[in-house]
């Protein structure tokens, strides 16, 4: 084993330097210089530019074999800097209708991990921590408490990580559960763990629209932003400003400004008018499964005391009408095109 882990990492094999380098260009820009990043060979696609994979994968070598290094000189480059809109946008379609010499930057979609950690971030909520122990992240109550089997007996109920401390891990972190997705990240293509994913899919379904808009988590993460916003700042228009720089890194336009304090303005009304309901999390979920031998059916009450101590998410009977409004804006941002793709 040590012989093939010297051969593979030896700066003599540069097939290693160059499949690693293929992919962190794909991570960067949806597609590699080799379109068949798991395939090298004969049978797999000839890269669009071999002069710059054999420079990126011997300067990846020259340099340590630092992936940190190689992310810093892709995005620190003019190809990746790049808009990806331009005035003869059409002419350069029709020359080049893949993009493959990358005359403009390719947009693609952030991956299911990303959108959640994005979310994270843009609500000021995400934990940085780096190492240790992975953490089990909070799913829509319905999901986490349906029956689960496991070699023929009932699985206890998914319990998330007590504090929302840990619960807001980056996804990396997260433990993942083979009978039990999370649907936020499976409805945005998340892969499957039990194959090699070589290439991320990039659907556009109508459940993702639920996931982004309607989710619990999505909602959480629009009320913690608004609810940071409004201790911030004290005024209507600085914290729609603040809001766009937390999630697009840019300021507002006049017209988006107007339209904004408008939209606040008549969702404020609309929830002073309608105060949400309180609800707890409840302490026993009924279970039955059919007894294997017998054929009988047994059904039990399984205890979840131990949400007690669970700390909850920020929610919405806890803040004020103004604050809710606020949400709502804030999730509408989050829904867009310009949060959810790199371009």
């Amino acid at each position: 084993r040590l012989a093939l882990a010297k051969w593979i990492a030896s700066k003599d094999n540069t097939l290693t330097a160059r499949v690693i380098v293929n992919r962190i260009w794909q991570q960067h820009f949806g597609r590699g210089l080799v379109a068949t990043p798991n395939n090298f060979g004969k049978m797999g696609a000839r890269p669009t530019h071999p002069e710059l994979l054999d420079w990126l994968a011997t300067w990846f070598i020259d340099n340590g074999w630092s992936l940190k290094k190689l992310h810093e000189l892709i995005v620190t480059s003019q190809a990746y800097q790049q808009s990806s809109e331009r005035p003869d946008i059409d002419a350069l379609r029709e020359k080049d209708s893949k993009n493959e010499l990358l005359a403009y930057f390719p947009p693609r979609r952030l991956a299911a991990e990303e959108i959640r950690d994005a979310l994270l971030a843009a609500s000021g909520e995400l934990n940085l921590e780096m190492g240790g122990p992975g953490s089990l992240p909070e799913l829509n109550w319905e999901v986490a408490l349906q029956p689960r089997q496991i070699m023929g007996a009932m699985a206890p109920a998914y319990i998330p990580s007590r504090t929302r401390l840990e619960r807001s891990r980056r996804t990396i972190y997260s433990y993942r559960i083979r009978n039990l997705a999370d649907p936020l990240l499976e409805v945005l293509n998340r892969p499957g763990s039990e194959t090699s994913c070589e290439r991320r899919d990039e659907t556009t379904v109508t459940p993702q629209v639920f996931a982004l808009f309607n989710s619990e988590f999505a909602a959480n993460r629009a009320l913690a932003m608004a609810a940071k916003l409004m201790k911030e700042q004290t005024q209507d228009e600085k914290r729609i400003q603040s809001a766009f720089d937390a999630v697009y890194g840019r300021p507002s336009t006049a017209e988006e400004l107007k339209r904004c304090r408008e939209h606040l303005a008549k969702l404020t009304a609309h929830h002073e008018s309608n105060p949400p309901t309180p609800h707890d999390l409840p302490m026993k979920v009924r279970r039955s499964m059919v007894e294997e031998m017998t054929g009988d059916t047994e059904s039990w009450d399984e205890d979840l005391s131990i949400l007690k101590n669970y700390e909850r998410d920020l929610l919405p009977w806890q803040v004020d009408a103004p604050t809710r409004a606020l949400a709502d804006l804030c999730l509408v941002l989050m829904n867009s095109n310009e949060f959810l793709y790199v371009r």
